[in-house]
């Protein structure tokens, strides 16, 4: 029979709670440095509109609120699968049941992969 103190050592060793701290620190740091990057990529787009002589300050809500709308129209529209005919979301790119390329030719932004 197996001691109760046996027993905590074990569940210790198997969940190894230094491990999985030093994962989801990584996994924050990952995070950080990528929206470090798109906070970079986003003021220089900016400020590219700005020397180009456009003014994009002037609907920049209204701008924000049309790409909400249209990610969430994009993310409810669904294709079947050629294959097993079940229904996936058209941006899915491949079938979840099997696998199989969707080849959705419609309006897919870059964004939604």
């Amino acid at each position: 029979m197996t001691s109760p103190k046996h027993t905590l050592q074990e569940k210790m060793v198997e969940s190894n709670p230094s491990l999985e701290s030093e994962i989801n620190s990584a996994r924050i740091n990952a995070l950080e440095l990528k929206l470090e990057t798109l906070s970079i990529i986003t003021e220089s787009l900016w400020n590219l509109l700005e020397d180009s002589g456009l003014d994009p300050k002037p609907d920049l809500k209204s701008e924000m609120a049309k790409v909400i709308s249209d990610r969430g129209k994009r993310d409810a529209m669904t294709v079947h699968c050629p294959a097993c005919h079940s229904q996936e979301k058209a941006n899915a790119g491949y079938c979840q049941t099997c696998g199989e390329s969707l080849d959705y030719s419609g309006d897919i932004s870059p964004f939604d992969y």
